[in-house]
């Protein structure tokens, strides 16, 4: 563009190919030179210097009656495009240097002649200087760059194409949390409602889902809006005040106290700690996506194995 010094931009790769998304100009001076012309104010910037320095200008002294006479209603024109010439003696030299030559100058497109302004060389100590600032323009598209993340963060779990997921990163997941009764209860709906209530205090946006639909129905549907995390609150939340915290990606299970699920998710969203510091910190639990004990399941430190006669942990790995 004509007002722009540089242009660029930025690309995203979608099932499109690659697709501008962000476009940026460095406008320089123009915007703020166009608009000050056009509203005869000055639209500058000023920068105090710790220490004043000398410079070199030119001391101007002008025919105003012939600059009337010749420029009529242009007359303040001329004469502010000399003064801003006159501030460095090394921009008014050439002027200077064509009106001692050739008698006459042009200056904004204005023919000075010399008998229209006078100068002399000085010398003035500058405790400030004045200038017009540059102007970058950035551009963002937010439709398509919306699209490219949502187009990114969708996937199908490969055992069923049917299940579709949103990884969202959790600091940017619009759901940090989803907090499940294993069945719908008065008990169990009371525990949910307090980790819920604590998780918001905190911040973290919640989706509780106390619906008859399975458990592993309603995994599937926080998955597709891209929670990254879902407390369960079961049958052992009443004995010993244990919970599961599902990891969406992986849909592994951890077990901990409900008292310590506010600090995990803030931390884990808030980048204080990882995942993966969480599996080997808490217990890992073998469950499937109906929340029932089965023989597959996360690999951890320890894992929770269910029987007719109870519950045990065990090492995730074989002893040999």
């Amino acid at each position: 563009a004509h007002y722009a010094v540089d242009c660029w931009d930025l690309e995203i790769k979608s099932s499109y190919g690659w697709i501008e998304c962000v476009g940026h100009a460095d406008r320089a001076c123009y915007d703020l030179e166009v608009h000050s012309k056009v509203t005869k104010t000055p639209m500058l910037a000023t920068l105090k210097l710790d220490t004043p320095k000398e410079i070199e200008v030119a001391k101007l002294k002008f025919d105003r009656k012939t600059l009337g006479q010749v420029f009529k209603q242009d007359q303040r024109n001329v004469s502010r495009a000399l003064e801003a010439l006159a501030e460095d003696w090394k921009t008014f030299a050439p002027i200077a240097e064509q009106l001692e030559s050739d008698g006459k100058a042009t200056v904004d497109g204005f023919e000075i002649t010399k008998g229209m302004v006078t100068w002399t060389q000085a010398k003035k100590k500058v405790h400030e200087i004045k200038f017009t600032p540059s102007v970058i323009e950035p551009s963002f598209g937010m439709g398509r760059i919306l699209y490219s993340l949502l187009e990114h963060c969708f996937y199908q779990r490969e055992a069923d194409e049917q299940r579709c997921v949103m990884k969202f990163n959790p600091r940017v997941a619009p759901y940090k949390c989803a907090v499940l009764p294993i069945s719908s209860g008065d008990e169990t709906n009371a525990v949910v409602d307090e980790i819920a209530a604590d998780l918001m205090e905190s911040d973290l946006s919640t989706r509780v889902d106390k619906s008859t639909a399975a458990l592993g129905r309603r995994y599937a549907r926080a998955d597709e809006i891209g929670v990254p995390f879902a407390v369960t609150v079961d049958f052992d939340t009443l004995a010993d005040g244990s919970v599961t915290v599902r990891e969406r990606d992986s849909m592994l299970q951890i077990r901990l106290p409900k008292s310590e699920v506010t600090s995990l998710i803030f931390n884990i969203v808030h980048g204080r700690t990882t995942w993966e510091a969480a599996k080997e910190k808490y217990p890992s639990v073998q469950v499937n996506e109906d929340g029932e004990a089965t023989k597959e399941g996360p690999v951890g430190k320890t894992v929770i194995d269910g029987t007719i006669r109870g519950k045990f942990s065990r090492p995730a790995q074989k002893i040999v």
